[in-house]
């Protein structure tokens, strides 16, 4: 199998192994697999600057995860039910990013938060009141990591 080239093209085959209401989790999921990504890079950065606007960007993907698990109410169980079926999350993400250098990986990133925003406007129009507020805000979140990474590579 030839190597993704996108987070999308890595994940879009669980989507049909996942039902509708497990695809929340799965995204939670995502965003702290981000998240930790966001920390290596920043672990590497040579200007301070740098570094904290990735761990800003860090930062908002645990905010998102958070606010997603804050809606289920085991959220702990379905996160390891999930898991025990896709064990592979952060293989295929690594697949995606492996062999590329640092200015690819966050142009693979940048377009993922993209991809994010809009699960996080799916969310909030399936939803209403302050938790659709809350999905609609998050994809404003994805979408900042998003412009600061078009930053860094420009």
């Amino acid at each position: 199998m030839a190597q993704p080239t996108s987070i999308v093209e890595a994940f879009a085959p669980l989507l049909p192994q996942v039902a509708p209401d497990e695809i929340p989790m799965l995204i939670a999921m995502l965003e702290r697999l981000a998240s930790e990504r966001y920390r290596t890079w920043a672990a590497s950065a040579q200007e301070p600057i740098e570094r904290d606007g990735l761990l800003a960007c860090a930062q908002r993907e645990v905010e998102i995860a958070e606010f997603i698990e804050s809606l289920e109410p085991d959220a702990a169980s379905r996160i390891a039910a999930l898991n025990k079926r896709f064990g592979d999350l952060d293989a295929r993400y690594e697949s995606v990013m492996a062999g590329r250098n640092r200015t690819q990986q966050l142009k693979i990133q940048s377009e993922g938060e993209l991809g994010g925003a809009d699960y996080m406007r799916q969310f909030a129009a399936a939803n209403q009141g302050a938790v659709a507020a809350r999905f609609a805000s998050l994809a404003c979140c994805e979408e900042a990591n998003a412009r600061y990474l078009s930053a860094l590579i420009a």
